[in-house]
């Protein structure tokens, strides 16, 4: 797959951050201040000229109340056009139709992608967003003797992954491990976790994420819901 222009995709994404926080009548101010970064960033992140680390970018789709999946960049479509409603599958499967046009099959080389600030480039493994679900490959960079995250990520949901390729660092709560080839693990989102590529090979890794809505009487704080700072302070 060919390296992708990480500043446009972090356009539309930042752009789709910009609709949703306006149509939930929140100022910049207010969702940096929520989120726990600099209003300034938020307004980089908007026009295309910054991104979020995964633990923010956790953080702001909560407060916000849109959907992982609905942020990435669909890399098949030219940025500003509009995307047409993938037909229904049932339907195309009756009449024997391309499994590409009814949203089922999503060909390597047209994935929806996106880079984290200082972290992994997520791929989204299917054609169109999926309520309730992401599921994505995820690409750790070779870090040889690399430090873990600064901080944890904390989220409603339940995880899965397993890995491809390379060792990946994995802490979950006080517990840590590694994981090779073919090594897998699920957990509860909520517990504050991180993950890091120490080696000198490329980690790849599918992962699958369950959203699951966040208790009732939880407030999304920044230190409530998408992760806290190193120090074992959950």
């Amino acid at each position: 797959m060919a390296e992708l222009d990480t500043s446009q995709e972090w356009a539309t994404v930042g752009d789709r951050i910009r609709i949703a926080r306006e149509s939930a009548g929140m100022s910049v101010r207010e969702l940096a201040r929520r989120v726990d970064v600099s209003a300034s960033h938020v307004s980089q992140v908007e026009r295309g000229l910054a991104s979020f680390s995964v633990r923010s970018l956790y953080n702001v789709v909560s407060i916000l109340g849109v959907s992982m999946d609905s942020l990435f960049e669909d890399t098949s479509t030219p940025s500003g056009s509009v995307v047409a409603e993938a037909p229904d599958e049932a339907s195309v499967t009756a009449e024997g139709g391309p499994l590409d046009e009814s949203g089922i099959v999503l060909r390597r080389g047209v994935r929806p992608s996106l880079k984290m600030q200082l972290g992994p480039r997520w791929e989204r493994l299917t054609a169109k967003p999926e309520d309730g679900s992401e599921f994505l490959e995820v690409i750790y960079a070779p870090n040889p003797g690399g430090n873990p995250p600064e901080d944890f990520i904390r989220h409603s949901g339940r995880e899965y992954g397993v890995i491809l390729s390379g060792t990946l660092n994995v802490q979950v709560g006080f517990s840590e491990s590694q994981l090779g080839p073919g090594d897998s693990l699920a957990f509860d989102s909520q517990i504050p976790h991180r993950f890091w590529n120490s080696g000198d090979q490329e980690v790849r890794a599918v992962w699958f994420v369950l959203d699951t809505p966040a208790p009732a009487a939880e407030e999304i704080t920044t230190d409530g819901v998408a992760g806290h700072r190193n120090g074992h302070s959950f």
